[in-house]
C-alpha cells in the first residue's frame, strides 16, 4: 500500500502540534511505503498544483491541511481543521476584515475538493457540523477523530500535584497560562482585556489574589497598548511545543478564551495533564476539555473572574481514557493496509 501524505502548512499552533505527533508516530512505525511531502512548505496554490504530480502512482493520499488531493491517490483522504473556511454568516459579519480575503477565496476550493474525497476526518463534533452545513452531500464520509495528544512525563504530573497541594501556603503570584497563537480572527485583544479586568476583581476584597496572565504573544500582536502594557499581563512570545507543555504543567490553570476553534490543543492537553481549563461553557469546549473545563456562560468580567477563582480550587485529575491516543488516530487516518 503506497501512501502519499501532504504536511504543508504546519508551521505554528495546532497544525504544528499535529505534525509533531505524526513524526512521533512515524518514529514508532515501520512504514516504508509512506512518503510524506510538504514539510516547511507554505500551503499555496502553486504547491497544491505541484503536489498533484508526485512522480509516481499512489494507492492512497492523505492531506493533513484542509485541502484534499484532487488527482493523486486512487483513494483520497483529508483532515479538515480550518473553521475559517466554514464560517457561519453571523461570524463573517462580526469578524469582517479580520478574516483575510484570501481565506474567502480559498473556501470554495476546499469545498470542491471535499466533494471528490473518499474519507473526511474532523477533530470535533462542532467541526463536523460546520463541514456538513456547507457540503451536506459528504455526510457518510465524515468521521470525528480527536487530535492526538501525547501525555507528559508522569514525573512532571506528580510534581504538579505536589505544587498544587503546597499552593495554599505559598505567597507566590498565581499564574494563568494563555497558550494561544494570536491571529486577527481570534479577537484576543478584547478577550485579554476582559480577562485582565477579571484579575483586577480577584486582586480586591474578599479574595486578595495576586494573579497574572502569561500569554504566548508579543506586544505588537495586541491592538490596544493599555492591554499590552497591563501590569498583570506577561507576554513571553511564541515557544516550542515542549516548552509550552512544561508551562502548562506548572501553571495554576489554562485560560483559553478563544471561540473559533476546530479542536483547541491547550484544552485537550489540560485534560490529559489534570490542569483546569477556564473557557466558555459550550458543547465544543465540553467535548474537548471534558472534566478539566471550568466554564463561564458569558464573556463578562464577573463570570470570568468567578471561573478563574473556581479553577484555583478545582481538583482535576489527569484523564486516563486515552481519547487522544496517537497510534489509533494515525492508524485511522492512514487506513487499513498502511503497514503492508
Amino acid at each position: 500500500m503506497k501512501i502519499l501524505v501532504d504536511c504543508a502548512g504546519a508551521r505554528i499552533g495546532g497544525a504544528k502540534r499535529l505534525l509533531n505527533e505524526f513524526d512521533l508516530y512515524l518514529r514508532d512505525r515501520q512504514l516504508p511505503q509512506l512518503r510524506a511531502i510538504g514539510r516547511d512548505h507554505v500551503l499555496t496554490a502553486p504547491w497544491l498544483l505541484r503536489r498533484e504530480c508526485p512522480g509516481e502512482r499512489y494507492d492512497r493520499s492523505l492531506a493533513l491541511n484542509n485541502v484534499s488531493f484532487m488527482v493523486a491517490g486512487r483513494e483520497r483522504r483529508v483532515l479538515i481543521h480550518g473553521p475559517q473556511h466554514f464560517l457561519r454568516l453571523e461570524e463573517v459579519r462580526s469578524l469582517g476584515l479580520r478574516i483575510s480575503p484570501a481565506v474567502h477565496a480559498q473556501a470554495p476550493v476546499v469545498w470542491s475538493a471535499l466533494r471528490r474525497t473518499d474519507h473526511i476526518f474532523v477533530p470535533s463534533t462542532s467541526m463536523a457540523e460546520r463541514v456538513l452545513r456547507i457540503v451536506p452531500g459528504v455526510r457518510d464520509r465524515v468521521v470525528v477523530a480527536f487530535n492526538p495528544v501525547t501525555p507528559p512525563d508522569p514525573a512532571l504530573l506528580r510534581a504538579r500535584a505536589d505544587e498544587r497541594r503546597e499552593r495554599a501556603a505559598d505567597a507566590r503570584t498565581v499564574d494563568f497560562l494563555c497558550p494561544i497563537i494570536i491571529t486577527p480572527h481570534k479577537l484576543m485583544t478584547r478577550r485579554l482585556r476582559v480577562g485582565l479586568a477579571a484579575l483586577d476583581i480577584l486582586a480586591g476584597p474578599p479574595h486578595h489574589i495576586d494573579a497574572t496572565i502569561t500569554a504566548t504573544a508579543q506586544a505588537a500582536q495586541i491592538d490596544d497598548p493599555a492591554v499590552a502594557n497591563h501590569p498583570r499581563l506577561r507576554l513571553i512570545g511564541e515557544h516550542p511545543a515542549a516548552t509550552v507543555i512544561d508551562m502548562m504543567v506548572r501553571c495554576d490553570a489554562i485560560f483559553f478564551p478563544a471561540e473559533l476553534e476546530s479542536f483547541g490543543y491547550p484544552m485537550a492537553e489540560g485534560r490529559m495533564m489534570g490542569v483546569p481549563v477556564v473557557a466558555l461553557d459550550n458543547l465544543h469546549n465540553r467535548e474537548i476539555a471534558g472534566p478539566a473545563l471550568v466554564g463561564y456562560e458569558r464573556e463578562t468580567v464577573e463570570e470570568i473572574a468567578a471561573a478563574l477563582h473556581a479553577a484555583l480550587d478545582a481538583d482535576v485529575k489527569p484523564d486516563q481514557d486515552n481519547l487522544f491516543g496517537r497510534g489509533p488516530y494515525f492508524d485511522l487516518l492512514l487506513g487499513e493496509g498502511a503497514a503492508s
